[in-house]
């Protein structure tokens, strides 16, 4: 049973009883400040099990991402410790108990996976007669295989009755699974004192109590369920179960066979587990995974909150490659993290969804930490010897502050470095100088607002006022220039205020003035540019941002020295007008997906530029090509219907009763104001914004979509062209029509017919090609077969020709031409092998696992399968006819 129908059985399986399939909640839990990271299957149902909730079912069945750091260390020491992990569950919200949640449990583990019934036992809570007489009902367990265990170890939350806190809580029932039945009796203090042999694979917690004070405990007047079971740990179970071995950890099973061969790949060895570099290795292939799926849902690596864990997993991976011999200037991660697409993205869609973002983010933060690692590894070997030299075993705790502050080597990552020069990390000293880079950080301002603290600005920033920005018009005649100063240099002005010397043309100033037609980038949208000409001097302005209330024109000095007094402003009308049909476009756009997709559209940012416009929004799917177009109509109807824009301010509450909405990551004072674009055939737009607008909707021309995407999980992005835009799109896919036409030497009119005439062709060919294939290895292998000792045996290897059809050849031979097919396919990087046997093949002691387990030993490889039918693939061989020769001689001889 592969990981995904595994999976699937479970939630199926539950389905079948009356529970509701419900997706999984984002490793960030939307509605949850209390927690970091999604840690269990029940934190999205908070409110259900409180009985506040509103969802309309009583059962739910999930596959939940988890994520938990407190374990961290034990990953890759342990078979079962991961940071990223999914945990199946059930639950019931004031619907069923106890009896039905043991008994649908025993019936899936024994039944539906087939786990023997010998291999389990499970522990109770001291207390709880209830869930021990239904156990010996229902599973007909006997007594030496329930354990009664105390409130630490068999209650939820752990110790709840005797420490608290307050609130839902109740006892729960774990299930174990024995891998090793053979050493005798379960330990007297219960499975879970034996890791080695048992693991837990199963939690099922009855919330039948409110605690109150004093650790009184009241019951419920509903009773609820929630179950969780690893799915990691319940793929090693079964796994291992038919293979009939005891894989050494979950890092063996199929679910994480393509990441590990991967890892092999590159390392170009195989660690075992339990080895320090059978650690590594794991670890590696863990924390790519966990960061993988992190970075799908939007946390992305950080200094700060989620993104610190992000960042720290993924340089956890980085120093585990350097320390098995990996080259750290390579981006690498980023390779394994479209294995881990690969293999998962099926059961996981968002992370084909963000493939892209995904590869992106970690190898920036690979190529980010590589110089850094190099530079602070060396640093640190400094540190060290100063550190010893000065008779002491532990780096002093600035020290480390500064390896971490200006190298970025985080403390866990210094720790390993020092193992092996003998030293420890004074890390009481290490959070004391953290804690006082973050008083300062707080005390100072923002690092863009320097210009107003220091330099030339520094000495009338107090005295300047809040810009006045002039509207209406975009031609401002007698603007005062309040300061000039030199923008990349902050260099001190002449005298009479005058900007600094050197080359006009090479100039870059910031220029402050009291009033400005300029509009300061904000609400997404771009700032103006344009030309401020005064006595003897002409600046052309590429940028205006605005802090504290002040605008920055930003550009480049073309004649003359600038300086403080009259000149004009002059906006560029042509980007002007653009940007401003990009942004009514963006609130019609808007508008127009809550009237497709429904209100459950909320906007997470965008960008208004004068040749594009682009809108980020919360949606849990891709949009359909219809959806796409109907959106794309509606706003080019409202365009047509040429409404009025109108802008008004009034007070935040009177905006509120008119429902405007706001846009994300804006920040409104008391009085605001609202863009207003009517709509004859439904609700109009209202929306907080003190963008430029067109006059009349109609002044937009066209709204053309040129892309819809995902840029992380849950987020979606749209990008458009508006008025000459349209038309420079549709000149800009003509020519590349025209372009592609006359590669298959037609015309645009008739490429379709000729592309569809070629792929005809392509597909005879093909077609005619693998039939020639097949021949020849049909005839290759009708002349294969020889007898050995009395059984009819094919042995011989092919190339070119896929396993799956190799795979239907050996069951073909066997059934009709021979008892044991041995077959093989060489490759340049590998060799798949595969083996039908037969009974008469069997009966001699020549059965296909058997054999394909003795080549995967010749090939360094992985197989697996049954006496009947086995496969495998391994590493190359110069001479693969003479090996499985060899491989079929040691086979017979053990066998006589």
């Amino acid at each position: 049973m592969t990981p995904d129908a595994i999976r699937e059985t479970y939630l199926a399986f539950f389905e079948s009883h009356g529970h509701t399939r419900h997706p999984s909640d984002g490793l960030v839990p939307e509605n949850d400040p209390t927690l970091l990271f999604t840690g269990a299957g029940m934190n999205q149902f908070k409110a259900e099990f409180l009985g506040k909730g509103r969802l309309p079912f009583t059962r739910a069945t999930t596959s939940q991402k988890c994520l938990r750091m407190p374990d961290l260390e034990n990953v890759g020491r342990t078979s079962s410790h991961h940071t990223f992990f999914e945990m199946l569950g059930n639950f019931s919200f004031g619907d069923y108990f106890k009896e039905e949640a043991i008994r649908w449990a025993w019936e899936l583990l024994t039944e539906r996976y087939g786990v023997p019934a010998d291999r389990l036992s499970v522990t109770v809570y001291k207390d709880d007669d209830e869930a021990e007489a239904l156990w010996r009902e229902i599973a007909k367990l006997p007594g030496e295989r329930i354990f009664r265990c105390d409130e630490d170890e068999n209650f939820w939350p752990a110790s709840a009755p005797s420490k608290g806190p307050n609130g839902i809580c109740g006892p729960c029932s774990e299930i174990y699974f024995d891998f090793h039945p053979d050493r005798g009796a379960i330990p007297a203090a219960g499975p879970g004192e034996d890791g080695a042999r048992f693991v837990e694979i199963w939690n099922l917690v009855f919330t039948q109590f409110e605690r109150k004070d004093g650790g009184v405990l009241d019951p419920l007047p509903n009773r609820n369920i929630d179950t969780g079971m690893g799915f990691e740990r319940a793929v090693r179970v079964l796994e291992s179960l038919e293979r009939g071995e005891v894989l050494p950890s979950n890092f063996e099973t199929r679910l994480f066979a393509p990441l590990m061969e991967a890892i092999h790949g590159h390392v170009g060895r195989a660690p075992e587990f339990g080895t320090p570099e059978g650690e590594r290795t794991r670890r590696i292939a863990d924390h790519v995974r966990a960061a993988t799926f992190c970075i799908a849902d939007g946390v992305e690596p950080s200094n700060e909150k989620q993104g610190y864990v992000v960042r720290k997993v993924l340089r956890r991976a980085m120093l585990d490659r350097h320390l098995l011999g990996g080259d750290l200037r390579t981006p690498w991660l980023t390779e394994l993290s479209g294995v881990v697409v690969d293999a998962m993205g099926e059961a996981w869609p968002e992370l084909v969804e963000a493939r892209n973002l995904i590869a992106s983010v970690v190898t920036a933060e690979e190529e980010r930490f590589a110089g850094a690692f190099l530079s602070g590894s060396q640093r640190l070997a400094v540190l060290a010897k100063q550190t010893r030299q000065a008779g002491r075993d532990r780096l002093p705790g600035k020290d480390a502050f500064l390896l971490y502050d200006t190298f970025g080597l985080p403390l866990d990552m210094q720790k390993q470095l020092l193992v092996s020069e003998e030293l420890g990390v004074d890390e009481d000293g290490y959070r004391e100088a953290m804690a006082e880079q973050r008083r300062r950080s707080r005390e100072s301002s923002r690092i863009s607002d320097s210009i107003f603290d220091e330099g030339p600005l520094a000495a009338v920033s107090g005295k300047l006022p809040p810009t006045e920005f002039v509207r209406d018009g975009l031609v401002l005649e007698g603007a005062n220039v309040l300061a000039v100063v030199d923008d990349e240099e902050s260099a001190p002005p002449e005298q009479g205020g005058e900007a600094g010397g050197g080359e006009a043309a090479e100039r870059k100033v910031v220029v402050v003035l009291d009033r400005t037609p300029f509009y300061a980038e904000g609400g997404g949208q771009v700032g103006d540019r344009g030309v401020l000409e005064g006595d003897g001097y002409r600046i052309e302005v590429d940028d205006v941002v605005s802090l504290r209330g002040i605008s920055l024109h930003r550009g480049a000095v073309l004649e003359g020295e600038p300086k403080q007094g009259p000149c004009t402003a002059r906006v560029d009308a042509d980007a002007r007008a653009a940007t401003a049909r990009n942004h009514t476009a963006t609130h019609l756009l808007h508008a127009a997906l809550h009237a497709v997709l429904g209100d459950d559209v909320t906007q997470a940012g965008s960008l208004v530029a004068p040749d594009r416009l682009r809108f980020d929004f919360r949606f849990a799917r891709a949009l359909t090509e219809e959806e796409v177009a109907e959106v794309e109509d509606l706003v080019n109807r409202w365009i047509l219907d040429n409404q009025a824009v109108s802008g008004e301010e009034m007070s935040r509450d009177a905006a509120r009763e008119l429902g405007a909405m706001a846009l994300f990551g804006e920040k409104y004072g008391d009085v605001v104001r609202v863009v207003r674009v009517g709509n004859p055939r439904g609700k109009e737009s209202i929306e907080l914004c003190g963008g430029t607008h067109v006059l009349r909707s109609g002044d937009i021309g066209m709204l053309r979509i040129t892309t819809e995407t995902s840029i992380a999980a849950g987020i979606r992005r749209i990008e458009a062209r508006t008025g000459t835009g349209v038309l420079e799109l549709l000149r800009e896919d003509a020519e590349r029509l025209r372009r592609s036409a006359a590669l298959f030497k037609a015309s645009p009119d008739t490429l379709e017919e000729r592309i569809a005439t070629t792929q005809g062709e392509l597909k005879t060919v093909r077609k005619e090609l693998e039939e020639l294939r097949a021949e020849m290895v049909q005839a290759k292998l009708a002349g294969a077969v020889t007898d050995r000792d009395g059984l009819s045996v094919m042995a011989t290897s092919v190339s070119g020709v896929p396993v799956k059809a190799l795979r239907e050849i050996a069951g073909d031979a066997v059934k009709s031409r021979c008892d044991l097919a041995v077959l093989a396919v060489t490759e340049p990087d590998g060799t798949s092998f595969l083996v039908a046997s037969g009974k008469a093949a069997q009966a001699a002691g020549l059965g296909a696992r058997d054999l394909v387990q003795r080549l995967c030993e010749a090939l360094d490889g992985k197989g697996g399968g049954n006496a009947a039918f086995a496969q495998g693939r391994g590493k190359a061989h110069d001479d693969v006819e003479a090996l499985l020769d060899e491989v079929l001689e040691a086979a017979r001889g053990a066998a006589s």
